[in-house]
């Protein structure tokens, strides 16, 4: 009786560590701070320290040439029609000269500011998805996990079960 019992309890143990493994991933729910040491959840400091600049794009002049075409495209809409119907007073000074130069003063200063647009969505891009994963990543990838560790669980179980038993032959037989 002492022998099943052992082992029995030697691959529960297993399994319990195995459990709690997982589980661990997740807890707790939300960051908590006790006595200035703070505990957050192991799929929290995994999301925080993600690299989202990796797969964020970066600011090139290449990519500004890219939408070089559908920024002059707007601006012409923009002088053509927006400031004729919003602004028909000022519209009426502005010649094809005027529009010409207006344009080319903000498409510099566009070429100046791209980067940094880019640079600031990068940032609150990251942001946000690193907020949505903590947040819904977590609802999602929780049962997924804890239904995959069952294999191993049942190997731990196994293998706990092998180690309790060879303890009491051994305890038994010396």
């Amino acid at each position: 009786m002492q022998t099943i019992l052992i082992t029995l309890m030697s691959g529960l143990l297993g399994w319990i560590l195995i459990w709690l493994l997982a589980k661990s991933l997740f807890y707790p729910p939300k960051s908590l701070s006790i006595l200035g040491f703070r505990w957050e959840p192991a799929i929290h400091i995994f999301i925080n320290h993600f690299p989202f600049e990796a797969f964020a794009p970066t600011p090139s002049k290449d990519a500004y040439n890219a939408i070089l075409p559908l920024i002059d495209e707007k601006l012409d809409q923009f002088f053509d029609k927006t400031i004729k119907e919003k602004l028909p007073m000022i519209s009426m000074f502005i010649g094809d000269k005027t529009v010409v130069q207006l344009k080319t003063v903000f498409l510099e200063e566009l070429a100046g500011l791209f980067p940094q647009i880019i640079q600031q969505f990068s940032e609150n891009a990251k942001k946000e998805m690193s907020q949505t994963l903590s947040s819904k990543l977590i609802l999602v990838l929780k049962p997924i996990v804890m239904k995959s560790i069952k294999p191993l669980q049942w190997m731990a179980f196994a293998i706990g079960s092998i180690w309790g038993f060879i303890i009491v032959y051994l305890l038994h037989h010396i």
